[in-house]
C-alpha cells in the first residue's frame, strides 16, 4: 500500500468494475489545498462530468465530494496529524474492506467521518458526523460507525 502520508486524498470506488479500488492522489509536496486536488481528481477520472459542473468554478471540498459520493465513492482527506473521512449512503462490501486497508496504514491519526453529504438550504451537510475518539483507533472507530448503521444499504451486483 502506498504511504498515506505523501497524498492529499484516497478514494476508494465504488463504481462497479472498479468496486473498492483505492486510489491515492496528490502527492502532498505538489498540492497546497484539497480543493484544487479534489478538481484535479475529477477532471482526471471523471472529465466530461467534471466540465459538465464547471468544477472550476466550486469553492469548497464539499462540492465536490457530494459528486463524488453520490457515484458511490468514499473519499479520505489527509492533513497532517488528522483525517477527514466522507462515506456514502450506500457502499459495498468491497469498499468496506478497502477502507480498512486504509486506515490501518495510519492507526493513530485520528479521523473524522461525514457520513451521507446532503443539500440543506443551499449547504452541504453530513446527515451524521462521528468524531474521533482518543482511546480507539481507525479501525475500532470504523467498528463502532458500521455497527451503528445497520441501515447502510451495501449495492449489491447485477446478475
Amino acid at each position: 500500500m502506498n504511504d498515506v502520508n505523501k497524498y492529499k486524498m484516497a478514494v476508494i470506488s465504488g463504481v462497479e468494475e472498479e468496486d473498492g479500488l483505492i486510489r491515492f492522489f496528490g502527492e502532498s509536496d505538489e498540492y497546497m489545498y484539497h480543493l484544487e486536488c479534489l478538481k484535479d481528481y475529477l477532471y482526471t477520472y471523471y472529465n466530461d462530468f467534471a466540465k459538465q459542473i464547471g468544477a472550476d468554478d466550486l469553492r469548497n471540498n464539499e462540492e465536490i465530494i457530494i459528486y463524488l459520493n453520490t457515484m458511490g465513492n468514499i473519499v479520505y482527506l489527509h492533513s497532517p496529524g488528522y483525517g477527514l473521512l466522507f462515506i456514502p449512503k450506500e457502499v459495498t462490501e468491497k469498499q468496506i474492506e478497502s477502507l480498512y486497508e486504509v486506515a490501518r496504514a495510519f492507526p493513530k491519526t485520528p479521523i473524522y467521518i461525514d457520513y451521507h453529504l446532503v443539500r440543506k438550504h443551499g449547504k452541504i451537510l453530513p446527515m451524521e458526523i462521528i468524531d474521533y475518539s482518543d482511546d480507539m483507533e481507525n479501525t475500532e472507530v470504523l467498528d463502532r460507525f458500521f455497527e451503528s448503521k445497520p441501515y447502510i444499504k451495501r449495492k449489491e451486483k447485477s446478475r
